[in-house]
């Protein structure tokens, strides 16, 4: 699974991102005026901590940081039930957070948050793209919890998910805007130029505007969490 080298990288676009049209503006409101989800809030919130946590690194913090302060006031919050049926979850999500659950006392309640969210996401496959594993339109899906098209829909920022079967290999594709990450399982990462490492699960990372990205992951099914703030015009 080594990364080819002197091969040039296609700068498309971001692939973590499937906008069809630009993001409507949402009004935001202060917390409180409506209120979201006790399962989203937790998971917003226990995700964040350990995204500001004194190991992360300094860039991500910031991110991270930026995100959770817009996220003191609320978009519009999609109810759980009673909308349009969405698409299921991935096949092996459950098996992901399985093992999320099993890593620690920390990671319990994330995963118990997330498992009770899933459902509600609009999951989309992912487009493939140089260096992709085979057959990977099928063994990748992402969703966005916060921002456009998400359980909370807003135009300011976006918190998403991605997940991938064992042995998947996301292509190398160029991102947009700086992005924190945190992994909830083993994966490998490649950022730019770099070597590819190794993260545990709650590796904490950042990718910044500009720079190429890839991630990949073996024996165990793949779940990262990532949020950004978007380009203000």
């Amino acid at each position: 699974m080594a990364r080819a080298v002197g091969r040039p990288i296609k700068r498309g676009a971001d692939l973590l991102l499937n906008d069809e049209e630009k993001p409507a503006y949402i009004r935001l409101h202060d917390i409180g005026r409506e209120r979201r989800p006790r399962p989203l809030q937790e998971f917003l919130n226990d995700v964040g901590g350990l995204m500001l946590s004194a190991e992360a690194p300094a860039v991500a913090s910031f991110v991270a940081g930026k995100v959770l302060q817009k996220l003191l006031k609320t978009g519009k919050v999609r109810p759980p039930e009673g909308g349009p049926a969405l698409p299921g979850a991935p096949e092996g999500l459950d098996d992901a957070i399985g093992n999320l659950a099993e890593s620690g006392r920390k990671y319990e309640a994330i995963a118990g948050q997330f498992r009770s969210l899933a459902d509600s996401l609009l999951w989309r496959r992912g487009r493939s793209g140089p260096f992709a594993s085979l057959n990977f339109g099928n063994t990748h899906s992402h969703a966005v919890v916060i921002g456009p098209g998400g359980m909370e829909e807003r135009a300011d920022l976006r918190v998403g998910v991605i997940y991938m079967d064992r042995y998947t290999r996301f292509p190398d594709h160029v991102q947009t805007q700086p992005r924190a990450f945190i992994l909830l399982s083993p994966g490998e990462i490649c950022l730019g130029n770099s070597q590819w490492f190794s993260g545990e699960t709650g590796t904490v990372f950042a990718n910044d505007a500009g720079q190429s990205f890839a991630i990949r992951c073996t024996a165990r099914p793949l779940l990262a969490v990532w949020c950004q703030v978007e380009r203000e015009t």
